[in-house]
């Protein structure tokens, strides 16, 4: 027999890279204007020992992203 179940787990999440924002820079003359770069973050996530990263659905990952940008905000 094979079931699908969801299951709440408690995650540890690693940051293991951070790029902050980056604010863009526009003037009169386009060659001076950058465009601004948002925050960045990279991240392992583990149950128990064991590295899921991989393993999690695209809209997890994103939302954890999105919780450790919040926590690393100043």
């Amino acid at each position: 027999m094979n079931f699908t179940s969801d299951v709440t787990l408690p995650v540890s999440v690693v940051v293991v890279g951070y790029t902050p924002a980056i604010p863009g820079r526009y003037s009169n003359r386009p060659e001076l204007c950058e465009p601004a770069e948002p925050a960045a973050v990279e991240l392992e996530v583990f149950v128990g020992g064991l590295d899921v990263t991989e393993a999690l659905p695209a809209d997890v990952l994103e939302a954890l992203r999105a919780e450790a940008l919040e926590q690393l905000a100043p």
